[in-house]
Parts: structure tokens; C-alpha cells; sequence
């Protein structure tokens, strides 16, 4: 029965919604599924009991490992569970050895979480931090970070789904453009992991960063780093504690080597709840199928255009990608600051991004949703 309802419905199953609500922001932050929320309290119960149960708890925490490899194609012993995404981001922009001269090519909208760790490295580094324009209209086709790489180059680092417009980047293209010179290709996809489909491996990305609260439906505070098949040995921890080199049962050695695997980047008592948390959510994401999310999700995005396009607004619509993201950004035609308070007061979960609105449906949201939201929009 239930492979015969919608993959909207049976993703909407997963939600105890405020009925009055209209959520319109998982690309900012999405509602924390059942799922998630009932992961949070099995492991509660274990931890409850304390020692006697610490081993079904770091084995539910290691099969977080294997669920985060599966939604983003890497091997499990090459995931870090992190605080965020912004840790990850700084594990990698901060352990890379890099030296004086070498490049990084970044962009001019990246979000500032991908943004200050390649600054603070660049300066730590006396590197040299390369940033592509976008164009007038935010559009920022991926031959123009190409076109930036050069034999300098070290490091491309780049958001998957820009977080303004929700333009894609082309990670295949970029990865042939570093491989021809050596680079490491770093993606933040925390605007795409859980609503497009992705493959480490298969687009060859060294270092994928994530985060759950936003398309994967999980808490708040879980983060990923994701690693192609020896890029975690190259990276210098940045904190260190008995699990970095092994167990706290090993007797101290100064002369011991970080752990070979992206274990080494997780010193300490694991996050135990929220990676059950996250990894619960990410489960129900990939029973639904990735692919079938993505597609029921544009679908919404399409009501919600459509509808917009009739009403006169200004769609900052990005072109020219293979893969599309749900987001859509715009400017009404009457008062901007009048319409964002009006959402506001009728529970609508929007974001402000590039001088306009921007939402970001999930599978989740339904055609009804988008009539309340035009319901609303439409009651100056």
C-alpha cells in the first residue's frame, strides 16, 4: 500500500506539521522528521543506562557512518561526523598543507561559512585567494570558475547549490579542470544533499561538507565530511584527543600517527544523538529514493513559478545547469518589506536572499501549500 502513494505523501507522513504553516525553507531550515525525532529518543534510552548499554549506542553511531557514506557515495571509513558543516568546511581549508604561492579559486557568493575558513587559510598559508564574479544578474556559469584554475591552482572550493539563487555548478566539469592540475575539489552540498542526487566518486570530488537541518530533515549541529579514498591521510587534524590516534585504552605514544581513515577528525566523545538523529532522517530520504524527492520537489518549485510569473514577479531563475535545484528567488512587484512581513504573520517559512524572497519547497510540500502561500501572497 504504501509503495502505491506519492513520494510527496509518503515523505509528509514522516512530519507532525502545524496545519496553519507553509514551509517554504529547507534550504535554510527544514522540520526535523519523525524519524530523526525518534532516533533522538532510542538513543536517549541507552545512554540512560549508561555503561551498560555505551556498546549498542557506538554501534549505532558507527551505522550512522555507513548511512552518510550511502547518501553521498563515499566509503564509510572515509566520513568524519562533525559538529557542522562548517566544521568540516574548516577541517579541510585548515589541515590542507598548503604553501606561500598556491591558489585558491573560490566564488563571490559563497555562503560565509564557506567563506572566512578559505580566507583564514589563504592568510595562514600566504596563499592566494582566487575569487570569481558573478555576473550582474548572480548568474555564475561553472566555466567561469574553470576558466580561474590555472597550474597554481591547489584548491577549487566551491558551493554545490549556490544558496542565493540556487544555481548548480557542474562538479564533473570542475573536477577534470583540477584534475589537470593537481587541485583538490572541495564542495560545500548542504543546499543539495537529501533533494539532488550525488555521487562523491562518480563526480570526482575530493571533500564533500554537509549538515542535516536543511534538505536531509535532521537536527541541527550534525555535520559530514566526506572523502575520496586517501584524501583523509593528507589532512592535518585540527583537534586531537585519544580517538584521533586510536582508543582512550592506548597508552600514550608522542610518536603515534593520526589514525590512517577520516576517524582521525573525530577526537572525542561522539555526537551520539544527533548522528542517530541525522542518520535516521538521511535513511528515510534514501527509501524514498533521492531521485524521486528531487522530482516531486521541482514539482512544487514549478506550481510556485508558474504562479509567480502570472503575479509580475522577477524571477531569478539560474539557467544552463543539468541539474535543477528547487530553490526559487524573486522580487514581488509591490512593496518588498510589506510582503515578507505579511508571510511572516501568516506562518510562512520563507528567506530573504539577493534583494528579493527566496523559498526552497521540499517532496513534503503539497499543491495545497502552494495555494495558501498565493492565498496570502495575494492579500495586500
Amino acid at each position: 500500500m504504501d509503495a502505491a502513494r506519492s513520494v510527496g505523501d509518503r515523505f509528509r507522513a514522516d512530519f507532525a506539521f502545524d496545519e496553519e504553516a507553509v514551509l517554504f525553507n529547507s534550504a535554510g531550515v527544514a522540520p526535523m522528521s519523525l524519524s530523526a525525532e525518534a532516533a533522538i529518543v532510542r538513543m536517549s534510552q541507552h545512554l540512560r543506562r549508561g555503561w551498560f548499554e555505551l556498546g549498542e549506542a557506538f554501534r549505532i553511531y558507527e551505522q550512522a557512518r555507513v548511512s552518510f557514506a550511502r547518501l553521498t557515495g563515499a566509503r564509510p571509513e572515509d566520513v568524519a561526523l562533525m559538529q557542522t558543516c562548517a566544521a568540516a568546511i574548516s577541517q579541510v581549508a585548515l589541515g590542507l598543507p598548503l604553501r606561500p604561492g598556491d591558489e585558491i579559486v573560490t566564488t563571490d557568493q559563497e555562503y560565509p561559512s564557506n567563506a572566512y575558513p578559505w580566507h583564514v587559510a589563504a592568510q595562514r598559508a600566504s596563499a592566494l585567494l582566487r575569487i570569481v564574479r558573478s555576473q550582474p544578474d548572480l548568474s555564475l556559469p561553472t566555466e567561469s570558475v574553470i576558466a580561474a584554475i590555472g597550474p597554481q591552482t591547489r584548491v577549487v572550493a566551491v558551493s554545490w547549490v549556490q544558496f542565493q539563487t540556487g544555481a548548480v555548478l557542474d562538479l564533473a566539469a570542475l573536477s577534470r579542470a583540477c584534475r589537470k592540475v593537481g587541485a583538490w575539489l572541495v564542495v560545500d552540498a548542504i543546499q543539495g544533499l537529501g533533494v539532488l542526487p550525488f555521487d562523491l566518486r562518480d563526480l570526482g570530488v575530493d571533500a564533500v561538507c554537509g549538515g542535516t537541518h536543511k534538505w536531509l530533515c535532521g537536527p541541527l549541529g550534525q555535520g559530514l565530511l566526506a572523502l575520496a579514498p586517501g584524501r583523509a591521510a593528507e589532512l592535518m587534524p585540527l583537534l586531537h584527543g585519544a580517538m584521533t590516534y586510536g582508543s582512550p585504552d592506548d597508552a600514550v605514544d608522542p610518536e603515534r600517527p593520526p589514525r590512517p581513515d577520516a576517524r582521525r577528525f573525530e577526537p572525542g566523545s561522539p555526537p551520539l544523538l544527533t548522528a542517530a538523529a541525522g542518520a535516521a532522517a538521511v535513511e528515510r530520504l534514501l527509501s524514498l529514493g533521492i531521485d524521486n524527492v528531487h522530482r516531486a520537489a521541482l514539482a512544487i518549485s514549478d506550481r510556485l513559478i508558474t504562479g509567480l510569473a502570472t503575479r509580475g514577479a522577477r524571477l531569478l531563475l539560474p539557467v544552463g545547469s543539468a541539474l535543477r535545484s528547487p530553490i526559487v528567488t524573486f522580487v514581488p512587484r509591490g512593496n518588498l518589506d510589506a510582503t515578507c512581513a505579511r508571510l511572516t504573520a501568516r506562518k510562512v517559512a520563507f528567506a530573504r536572499r539577493a534583494g528579493g524572497i527566496r523559498l526552497a519547497p521540499h517532496a513534503f510540500n503539497s499543491a495545497d501549500d502552494v495555494e495558501r502561500f498565493f492565498a496570502i501572497f495575494d492579500a495586500a
